[in-house]
């Protein structure tokens, strides 16, 4: 077993007297009487003496006076000045004296130039005979055979009084190629005068098979 867990006997019998003492002591001060002249003094009136007496505050100021506010009567305002009236003096209205004079006629505009009549249209085959045989053997352009084109061109021309073809020009085409073949064509045309300029018309068609 270890011994050393458990406290020394001197210390425990030291403890021991100690709390024997103080029960003696109680037990012997209440058979004396000792506890009854503590009790008896606890219970004697106690004096009071009063050190410094407190002077009661001062009362407060009493309020001011209400202030009388005077009122003063008010003036009216002075009157608005108004000018006076303003006389107008209208001048004598002066008669003028109007003169009429002839206003001057205006001169006529010059008259527009004449401007000619546009050559009536003629069929074809009525100012070029051979216009039917020329367009039968136009030969096929060799592009656009290549190419396996179809195309159509009208061409119009001014037949003159005495027969001669001008002015050659392509109104509307599918394609260039054909443009030149067909404008190249009409100048083998023997158209026959009109006795005047005539305007004429002639259809091209091209057909690839």
């Amino acid at each position: 077993m270890n011994y050393t867990a458990y406290p020394e006997p001197r210390k425990n019998l030291a403890g021991l007297a100690a709390v024997v003492g103080l029960h003696l002591v109680v037990a012997y001060a209440l058979a004396t009487g000792l506890a009854h002249k503590v009790v008896d003094v606890l219970k004697a009136p106690l004096t009071v003496s009063v050190i410094e007496e407190i002077k009661p505050l001062p009362p407060p100021p009493p309020p001011p006076p209400p202030k009388q506010v005077r009122v003063q009567p008010r003036t009216p305002p002075p009157p608005s000045y108004v000018p006076p009236a303003e006389v107008v003096v209208e001048a004598p209205v002066q008669t003028a004296t109007i003169t009429s004079s002839p206003e001057p006629v205006p001169e006529p505009p010059p008259a527009a130039p004449s401007v000619p009549a546009p050559a009536p249209i003629v069929n074809a085959a009525v100012a070029c005979p051979n216009s039917d045989q020329v367009r039968a053997r136009v030969p096929y352009p060799m592009q656009a055979e290549r190419m396996g084109l179809s195309g159509k061109v009208l061409v119009e021309f001014t037949v003159g009084a005495d027969g001669s073809v001008r002015d050659v020009t392509a109104i509307s085409s599918s394609s260039s190629i054909f443009t030149s073949t067909a404008t190249r064509a009409v100048a083998e045309f023997r158209c026959n005068g009109q006795g005047r300029d005539v305007r004429v018309r002639v259809p091209f068609a091209f057909t690839f098979s």
